[in-house]
This record gives C-alpha cells, structure tokens and sequence, in this order.
C-alpha cells in the first residue's frame, strides 16, 4: 500500500502494567492489515513501542514476555538499581526477561526500525526544567534509545529519575506519563508525521477528549491489571483486553481513511510481525 497519503501513527500511551494491553492493540491492528508508519511511547508505552519497532520482537515474543512476567519482577529489579547494581548476579534470576531484554535494547537504535515503521518517537519528563522531552527519529535532541527507554519507564518512587548527556546538556530525566502521558501532538508534529493517529490509552484515570475524524481512541477495559500488579497468571489476560478493545467498528473506520484517500488495505496477513 502506498504511504504518502494517509501515515498512521500509534501513540501508547503510560499505564504502569496495564500497558501490556498495547501489545494486544498493535496484534490486532496488524492482523487486520493496517499499516502502521510511526509509533510513539511513553512510560510503559514506550517499552512496548521500542522493542517492537526498534529491537524487532515480534508480537508473538512480546505476547510470551507478557505470559511470564510478575510484577514481583519489576520490583526486584528496582531494588537492584536502587543498590547500585552490586547483588546484579543474585538478582537476576528473580528478576523475569527484563535483564536479557535490557541488553537486546541497548543494541537498537531509532534509525534502525522494523516491521514497516518509519518512526519511533520516546518522551521522557524532565525532572529539572518540569517538562517533557521528546525524542526519536530525526529528532535533533540525540540521546540512545536505551537511555530514553529506561528512563521514559521509571515510575516515580519506584525507579529513581537517569542521568543523560544531551550536547552540552546533563538532564535527569524520568517517566514520561507525568507530563505528557498521552503525546497525540509529538505524533502528529512534523518530526514524527502522522497524519492520522490511533491512541491505546491504558491509565487507570485520565480523561478521554472528543475526537476529530483523523484521530480514534482506543482503552481497553481491564479490571484484573494495575499500575505495579496483575493476575497470578501474568499479564496475558491484559494483552486480550488490549485485542478486544479493536472492535470492528474501530477497524471500519481506520479503513475508511484509506478509502477516502483513494487507497485500499490489502486481506489481512500475519506477516513477520506475529512469527
């Protein structure tokens, strides 16, 4: 399908845990074929976003990640940062995927994407100046897509803010869902370039604004998940939610844009996204 017309842009949002429902939001949107030009992460959306677009996992990989995931291992590897990282070897084995993972991320780069997208887009809050920072692809501010990860993801009073160099600069940055938890403007903007947006919100609060007919907002409904728990049976339930909230009322209309420019989205395939 060409591209120049209608770009899409998804923005996941933060949500602590509840951002596992991103993954079932991206698994429909691309069973159903909609091609995907950009994304755009914040908090738990940005680690979504970064090790699908820029690692390459597919969402099979990240559906497994989820299944096995507790929130006792986040927690444990706060405590390990918190101690300096000196007791890293005993606490790795308490801590699920996220050391290996945490290594895969720091070999990506926001030049460097996978499965189609063209753009990934990371904010962070800055602690200092009380703003968000924004960073991505062709984004001036150059700072590694790891650090930005790490530091979009550090939920406050669990994670302490990351130091990072940005050019002359020494920002301490931290989760970016305490300014910008839902960045629809950084999508749209003429760095990242969406020209139309598909939002998956995953807070527990927080409100959900009218919408224009270029923009569709997605929340999944999770009783079961938190921001820092979930079900004994890990977060597989969470990514359902996510899948369930792309109804085919939703998929109408993101076909609909395409119609409107003219184009047409091919029969649904599972592509190398899902294997």
């Amino acid at each position: 399908m060409e591209r120049e017309g209608v770009r899409v842009g998804v923005v996941l949002s933060a949500g602590g845990l509840r951002g596992a429902a991103h993954i079932g939001v991206l698994r429909q949107l691309v069973l159903h074929g909609i091609p995907i030009d950009s994304i755009v992460g914040v908090s738990a959306g940005a680690v979504v976003a970064a090790y699908y677009a820029a690692v390459g996992l597919d969402l099979d990989e990240l559906i497994t990640d989820a299944e096995a995931f507790r929130g006792r291992h986040l927690l444990t590897y706060s405590m390990n940062v918190r101690l300096g990282y000196r007791f890293e070897p005993r606490f790795a084995a308490w801590c699920g995927v996220i050391p290996s993972r945490l290594r895969q991320l720091e070999m990506a780069a926001f030049d460097r994407l996978h499965h189609g997208v063209r753009r990934l887009g990371i904010v962070c809050h800055d602690v200092s100046a009380r703003r968000p920072r924004y960073f991505g692809t062709d984004v001036d501010e150059r700072v590694p897509l790891h650090q930005t990860v790490r530091a979009s993801a550090s939920i406050p009073r669990v994670f302490p803010p990351i130091s990072v160099a940005c050019g002359r600069e020494q920002l301490r940055l931290t989760d970016g869902g305490e300014s910008d938890p839902v960045p629809i403007s950084f999508a749209r903007g003429s760095q990242i370039g969406a020209t139309h947006v598909i939002v998956s919100d995953c807070r527990w609060l927080g409100r959900v604004p009218a919408t224009d007919a270029r923009t569709i907002w997605i929340r999944p409904r999770m009783a079961h998940t938190g921001t820092l728990w979930s079900p004994r049976r890990g977060l597989v339930a969470t990514v359902r939610d996510g899948e369930a909230a792309v109804t085919e009322e939703v998929v109408s209309r993101i076909r609909g844009w395409f119609a409107a420019d003219g184009a047409t989205i091919a029969a649904a395939s599972p592509g190398d996204a899902l294997r």
